[in-house]
């Protein structure tokens, strides 16, 4: 399953170029609470993105033009790979966060499977 949640996949198609798609880390609201990807009193320092296809062939390079990282947002900037080496097909992104609270710091990966490469 993956960790970031809505209902429509991401298609590129040829053409497509520097696509924006926002990420947002949900923060848990308190140090009980159990309603949010990150722990409470802890934010994201940095992001680390990664792509591959369904294969296992990384694709990183090829789709991702660049990323952005600000406070509880992840931007990717995608774009349809213009190398003939890339594969249509579905892809899995990993998101490798830097997550502190100032003291503490962890690496923890997350996952985003819905997107999508085809060439029509």
């Amino acid at each position: 399953m993956p960790d970031f949640q809505g209902t429509k996949a991401i298609i590129l198609q040829p053409g497509d170029a520097i696509v924006p798609y926002t990420f947002t880390w949900t923060i848990c609201t308190s140090s009980t609470g159990n309603d949010g990807a990150i722990p409470y009193g802890h934010t994201v320092s940095s992001v680390v993105t990664a792509i591959k296809h369904e294969s296992g062939l990384i694709c990183t390079t090829g789709i991702l033009a660049s990323s952005s990282h600000s406070g509880a947002v992840t931007s990717l900037f995608l774009t349809y790979p213009s190398s003939s080496g890339f594969l249509t097909g579905k892809y899995h992104t990993t998101f490798t966060a830097t997550i502190s609270d100032g003291t503490t710091t962890f690496a923890k990966e997350f996952d985003f499977n819905r997107l999508i490469v085809r060439d029509k």
